[in-house]
């Protein structure tokens, strides 16, 4: 139980995090709000690291690991969820991008070749369903711009599992808290190439507005949690953890709803519900099948 612990810190940040970014995209564009998100947390955790002695460059065995953690986890999946939040309510959002079961739990049979419980694909199921239902309504009154949010957002929760699979394939390589500044590194230099390519620069009086959110997203959200996520993701199941991160849209359309007045509506509410069916699926099945056989 203690293990999970940590990750109910990191799914409440997180949860806060998507109406945060929400608010950050008033003042400066998706690609600038990811540059200034990871390239503060990597200069905070590098002078960090440096203070406490800690601080090193990545061996030759950690160098794939950091590159995919930082493109795929950060990169990719921020940049793709700030875009689809100009065109998708962040509740809605939320719930779409942190759906990596979809993709995890085949992947993890495919790819690791797990044998993966009749819990897990149940509970796979069940968070299809709740993402079909969330989905299509949406859908039903076609909008290109919704359409392409849509997309952006199973992009983004497409890239997380890669990235997931990816650490899961090399469990004998753990990423410690002296890596995140490189990873954040990583991260920012082509975030921060395309901002310049595409918007160029943004005004002054727009970064002041917009510093501090970014503290929120940068530091606490990102140098913090992201460490918190590594470990996690290296030490239980990705199946497991992936259904566990559903709960930070949970969190993230309550606050949505709260701050931005999102509704949630019927479809949304099923879908929830789906979802919320599958990560008790998830968290029961072991148990269940523990007192199985001691009942046997």
């Amino acid at each position: 139980m203690r293990a999970f612990l940590p990750l109910a810190g990191a799914v409440v940040i997180w949860g806060g995090n998507w109406p945060v970014m929400k608010l950050g995209l008033t003042h400066v564009s998706p690609l600038w709000f990811a540059a200034a998100r990871f390239g503060s947390a990597a200069l905070i955790s590098f002078a960090v690291l440096a203070l406490l002695g800690r601080l090193r460059l990545p061996t030759r065995r950690e160098w794939p690991l950091v590159l995919g953690v930082g493109l795929l986890q950060m990169a990719a999946f921020t940049a793709l969820a700030l875009w689809a939040l100009q065109y998708v309510p962040p509740g809605r959002a939320s719930v779409i991008a942190y759906a990596t079961s979809i993709w995890v739990i085949p992947l993890s049979s495919l790819v690791l070749r797990e044998k993966l419980s009749r819990a897990q694909w149940l509970a796979t199921a069940f968070s299809y369903g709740g993402i079909i239902l969330i989905v299509a309504p949406a859908l039903a009154h076609w909008q290109a711009h919704l359409a392409l949010g849509l997309l952006m957002l199973m992009g983004a929760s497409l890239a997380w599992s890669v990235n997931i699979i990816q650490l899961r394939a090399h469990r004998e390589v753990r990423l410690g808290a002296d890596m995140i500044p490189w990873e954040c590194a990583v991260a920012t230099l082509p975030l921060l190439a395309l901002a310049l390519l595409r918007d160029g620069l943004p005004s002054t009086a727009a970064l002041g507005a917009v510093w501090p959110v970014v503290l929120y997203t940068g530091p606490l959200a990102t140098a913090l949690t992201f460490i918190v996520v590594l470990n996690i993701t290296q030490t239980l199941p990705p199946a497991a953890t992936s259904i566990a991160m559903l709960c930070v849209p949970l969190l993230g359309l309550l606050l949505s709803a709260l701050a931005f007045h999102e509704r949630i509506s019927p479809d949304l509410s099923a879908g929830l519900a789906l979802i919320a069916l599958g990560v008790a699926t998830s968290a029961l099945g072991p148990r269940l099948r523990r007192h199985a056989a001691a009942r046997g």
